[in-house]
């Protein structure tokens, strides 16, 4: 729940209030973010959740069936993000979870693809770790996105584990 609150308010600062479409890449069975974005903050806004975890998506549909309007603007989609292209440029913002790429080198593979499809103009928002914290999830840098400009990194010192790093790619 806090996480989703200080990645809206990180979003909001930033000008990503309403957006149209947004992506969610390893939503998981349990797509809390998507919830709480859909009923608190973004509330027109259409989610398609990605994960490559079929029983997850079975899960997570089922979630969402017990109401009407999430159920009308929530899509799981069963894939490996890899092979989505064309479908990335569709969302205004693309959320990329924390544990899609548990590696360095897999999480940099994903962000690459990710920043090659998306829209420009979008925005994307990685949850990345610092500091103790990378023990558990890969560290994405500043630098290391220097094909997208750096809207915003934020790593939280209280109980919520993930930092934020918002990056909007440029308009060509």
């Amino acid at each position: 729940m806090k996480l989703a609150n200080l990645e809206y308010t990180i979003l909001s600062k930033n000008g990503v209030v309403q957006p149209k479409k947004v992506a969610f890449v390893g939503s998981s069975p349990m797509p809390l973010t998507s919830l709480i974005m859909a009923s608190h903050h973004m509330k027109s806004t259409h989610f398609d959740n990605f994960d490559i975890d079929g029983a997850a998506n079975l899960m997570a549909r089922k979630i969402v069936s017990f109401d009407a309007e999430f159920e009308k603007r929530m899509k799981f989609h069963t894939c490996d993000i890899m092979e989505v292209k064309e479908k990335l440029g569709e969302y205004d913002c693309i959320f990329l979870a924390t544990l899609v790429g548990m590696s360095k080198v897999e999480k940099m593979k994903f962000l690459g693809h990710i920043r090659q499809y998306m829209k420009d103009g979008g925005v994307l928002l990685v949850r990345s770790a610092n500091g103790a914290r990378a023990f558990l999830y890969p560290v994405i840098e500043e630098n290391e996105l220097m094909e997208s400009k750096v809207l915003s990194i934020f790593h939280p010192t209280n109980d919520v584990i993930n930092s934020v790093v918002l990056v909007r790619k440029p308009i060509f």
